[in-house]
C-alpha cells in the first residue's frame, strides 16, 4: 500500500478545524485535524515545490514513525521551526496515517498500541462563560449573566455530564466569584468544575504569578478541580512556582507542540495536569507526552473538543494509559446558538459515518478500525461550506 495523495478537504470553511485526508492506492483513507489557519496548512501540505505531500507520495502509510521523521527533518516545516504551525500540519497528517494503519490492520488504534487498560473514559463538558459576541468574534469579551451560566451547568448535568469547564479569562472581580459560587451551589458537590484562564492571562502584561495564586486561593473555596493555562504557556519557572503555591490543581499544555516542549514541565513538576492537544502535535507526539506524564505520576487530561477526529484520537491513546481521568468534549449549546458551536456539533456528527455516543457521562471505546469513526463523509463538507463558508481563516 502506498500514499497517492495528501490534501486539505476543508478549504471552504472560514472557521473550525482544518481537516486533512490521506489517500492510498488500495482505497483506504485516513483523516486528521488541526486547529491552525486553513490557508497556511494548505500551503505547508500542498505546495507543489516542497509541500509535505511531496515527501510522502509513494511511501507506505503504515510506516508512521518514518513519516514523522521524514517530515520533521525536512526543514522549516519541522526541525528548524522547532514546533509551531509546521508541526500542526505534520500532526494532522500523522493522525490520518494512524487512522489508515488501523484500518489496514482491521483494528482500532489502541489495539496497535498494545491494548486498552480502561474500557471507557469520562468526558467533561467544555463551555465558555463568554457571550455570543465573543463566540462570533464580533463583540467584546463579556461574560454571560449568572442565570445563563447556571442554566448551562444544570443542562449539562441533566445530560449525564459529571464534570464541566468554563472558559473564563483572568479579570476576576467579586462578581466573578459570585457567579462561580452560584454555579457550584446549583450543580452540587458531586460535579467537577474547572476554569480556563488563557489566553487573556498571558496577553495581560501586568498579570503575575502572585495574581494567579490569589485567584487560585479564592477558587479553592468552590472546589475547582483544575485551573487551566493561568500563565504564559512557555513559562516553566512561573508554573513551577505557581503549582507549588496553588491549593488547586494546575493544568497547561494546549499551546505546546512537541514532547520537548513538555519535558521541562514534567521533569520539574511545574504542573499537576498535562494538557496535550493532538490537533497541535499529532497522535505520535501526543502519545509520548501522555506516557511520560504517566511515568512521572502526573495526570493527563487533553485539550480540545473541536471535532470527532480529535476526540477519537485522544480516546484511542488515553485508554492505553492509567493517568487520564477524563477528556474534553463539546458542551451542548444553551441559548447562545453561535455558528462556531454549530460547526463543532457538525464536526462530531455530520462528517463521519459512525459518530461517538456519550452514555452516562462516558465515552466507550470504539470497536471499528483506525480512529473508529468509519469513513469520511465528503458530501457533508459541501453542506458545511455552504453554511460556514466565506473568507477562509487567515
Amino acid at each position: 500500500m502506498r500514499i497517492t495523495d495528501v490534501r486539505v478537504v476543508s478549504k471552504g470553511l472560514r472557521i473550525g478545524p482544518v481537516l486533512v485526508e490521506v489517500e492510498t492506492d488500495e482505497g483506504i483513507t485516513g483523516v486528521g485535524s488541526t486547529s491552525a489557519s486553513v490557508s497556511v496548512i494548505s500551503a505547508l501540505i500542498e505546495d507543489e515545490s516542497d509541500g509535505l505531500r511531496s515527501l510522502l507520495i509513494g511511501t507506505d502509510p503504515t510506516d508512521v514513525n518514518m513519516a514523522w521523521r521524514r517530515m520533521f527533518a525536512s526543514g522549516n516545516r519541522g526541525r528548524s521551526g522547532e514546533g509551531g504551525v509546521g508541526v500542526n500540519a505534520m500532526g494532522a497528517i500523522d493522525m490520518a496515517l494512524w487512522d489508515i494503519a488501523g484500518k489496514a490492520a482491521g483494528l482500532p488504534i489502541y489495539k496497535l498500541r498494545g491494548g486498552a487498560v480502561q474500557d471507557r473514559i469520562m468526558v467533561y463538558a467544555s463551555a465558555t462563560a463568554f457571550d455570543r459576541g465573543h463566540m462570533e468574534r464580533t463583540g467584546e469579551w463579556r461574560h454571560n449573566p449568572t442565570e445563563v451560566l447556571v442554566k448551562e451547568a444544570l443542562e449539562n448535568k441533566s445530560l449525564g455530564f459529571k464534570a464541566m469547564k468554563f472558559g473564563w479569562g483572568n479579570y476576576f472581580s467579586e462578581s466573578d466569584y459570585d457567579d462561580i459560587e452560584a454555579v457550584r451551589d446549583a450543580v452540587g458537590a458531586d460535579m467537577k468544575l474547572m476554569l480556563d484562564l488563557g489566553p487573556l492571562a498571558y496577553l495581560d502584561g501586568t498579570w503575575t504569578v502572585k495574581d494567579a495564586v490569589q485567584v487560585a486561593e479564592r477558587l479553592g473555596e468552590y472546589d475547582i478541580y483544575f485551573l487551566e493555562e493561568a500563565l504564559h504557556p512557555y513559562d516553566v519557572d512561573g508554573f513551577e512556582e505557581f503549582t507549588l503555591q496553588s491549593p488547586i490543581r494546575i493544568a497547561t499544555g494546549e499551546s505546546l507542540t512537541t514532547v520537548r516542549d513538555f519535558q521541562p514541565f514534567i521533569e520539574r513538576r511545574a504542573l499537576d495536569i498535562v494538557q496535550p492537544d493532538a490537533q497541535q502535535m499529532g497522535l505520535t507526539q501526543f502519545a509520548r507526552v501522555a506516557e511520560r506524564a504517566e511515568e512521572a505520576g502526573i495526570l493527563c487530561i487533553p485539550h480540545g473538543p473541536w471535532s470527532a477526529f480529535l476526540v477519537a484520537a485522544h480516546l484511542q491513546v488515553l485508554c492505553t494509559v492509567t493517568n487520564c481521568p477524563m477528556i474534553e468534549y463539546p458542551a451542548p449549546a444553551v441559548e447562545r446558538g453561535s455558528e462556531r458551536e454549530g460547526l463543532v456539533e457538525a464536526m462530531h456528527e455530520k462528517v463521519i459515518e459512525t459518530p461517538m455516543v456519550v452514555r452516562d457521562g462516558y465515552l466507550e471505546l470504539p470497536k471499528g478500525p483506525g480512529l473508529g469513526l468509519g469513513n469520511f463523509v465528503h458530501e457533508a463538507i459541501d453542506e458545511l461550506t455552504a453554511r460556514f463558508g466565506g473568507d477562509v481563516q487567515q
